[in-house]
Parts: structure tokens; C-alpha cells; sequence
């Protein structure tokens, strides 16, 4: 295999941020999560996102993973970088798995990035996301957390995370699409659509 990895400080990725700059195309989506062979560790290591998101303050980057196992360098870039968002594929299927540390890594997301910084994500070329969407919104946090953070996981906050976030860095107008979405004949009355 000719590559290991890429960093965003990388030559060619400056040119590809400035010609997304150039074209208009502000939300730029930053794989920087668990390691896959046979790329190094450090391949996905989010410490060049500091140095992108200063170098191109007009961007947004969303940091797929969360920079997951590398959270905690996520956070303190991401409460820095005003830029910088956390996208959650790998993240939430701990919800099924490990429900204490998907707790405990979102708490600690809200708090350090915020609740208007996050975005879902599902990895949905490896599974459905209906199952992860679900348990969210009947996930609660443990209330040794809640004391801990000082926080609820309320509904508010679900949705900002299941969509208003994206729907914002997008300008997506959710109440056009909603009612675009009741005249297209497919969704029957009472179907939650």
C-alpha cells in the first residue's frame, strides 16, 4: 500500500481546503477516528486539525469520530477552534455496547464543545441507523453524570444533535422541508413524517 495516512497540514490538502474555499464549500468532513490496518496510529491523530481550522477560519470541520480513541485532544481543540465540529459515527453505537462510556464520552462533549457543535452520524454503510436513533432518544444519563456535568440530556438537545445542528451548517430550512415532505403523497397520516 503506497499510503499510511494523510494530515490536514499536508501540501495538496492546503490546495484542496483552498479550492473548497474558492468553490464555496464550507463543511469540510474530516475522517479522524479508530485506527484500520494497516494505517499508523497517528494517521488519524486530530492534532492537525487545530492548525487547518486556524489556517481556514471560513471552513467548518466536521471531525468524523470525534477523533475517537482520542476524544479528549478533540475537545480541547474543538472548544478552541470555533470552526471545528463533532461528527458522531463510532460514537454512538456505544449506546448498545458500552451505554456507561457512550454516557461518559457525550457528557463530556457537551461540556467541553457543546451541544450546538455535535452532529449524528451512524456509519450508515454498515448498518441501518433507525436502531441508533431510537436509542437515543430513549437514552438517559446515569445520574451520577448528570450530578458530575450539570446537565440533562433533554429533547432539545437530541434534536439539535439528530439534525438542527446539520441543518444549520447546511442551511437546511427543516420546517420547508417538512411540509415539502406532506404534499409528496408518500407519507400516510400519522406516520410521524
Amino acid at each position: 500500500m503506497n499510503s499510511k495516512g494523510w494530515k490536514l497540514t499536508d501540501p495538496w490538502a492546503y490546495r484542496y481546503l483552498e479550492k473548497c474555499e474558492e468553490l464555496g464549500t464550507q463543511n469540510i468532513h474530516v475522517h479522524k477516528g479508530p485506527t484500520i490496518w494497516p494505517l499508523n496510529r497517528d494517521a488519524f491523530d486530530v492534532a492537525d486539525v487545530d492548525e487547518a481550522a486556524s489556517a481556514f477560519p471560513h471552513l467548518n470541520f466536521i471531525v468524523e469520530h470525534c477523533g475517537l480513541p482520542r476524544v479528549e485532544d478533540f475537545c480541547w481543540i474543538a472548544t478552541q477552534e470555533p470552526n471545528v465540529y463533532g461528527g458522531l459515527a463510532v460514537v454512538m453505537p456505544f449506546i448498545h455496547s458500552r451505554p456507561r462510556y457512550f454516557a461518559e464520552v457525550l457528557a463530556n462533549l457537551l461540556w467541553w464543545v457543546g451541544e450546538d457543535k455535535l452532529l449524528f452520524a451512524s456509519d450508515y454503510a454498515i448498518w441501518h441507523p433507525r436502531w441508533l436513533v431510537e436509542k437515543f432518544m430513549a437514552f438517559d444519563f446515569p445520574e451520577d453524570i448528570k450530578e458530575e456535568f450539570g446537565f440533562e440530556l433533554t429533547l432539545a438537545v437530541k434534536k439539535k444533535i439528530l439534525g438542527e445542528n446539520a441543518a444549520r451548517l447546511y442551511g437546511i430550512d427543516i420546517e420547508a422541508q417538512k411540509a415539502k415532505l406532506a404534499r409528496d403523497g408518500l407519507g400516510a397520516p400519522g406516520t410521524g413524517r
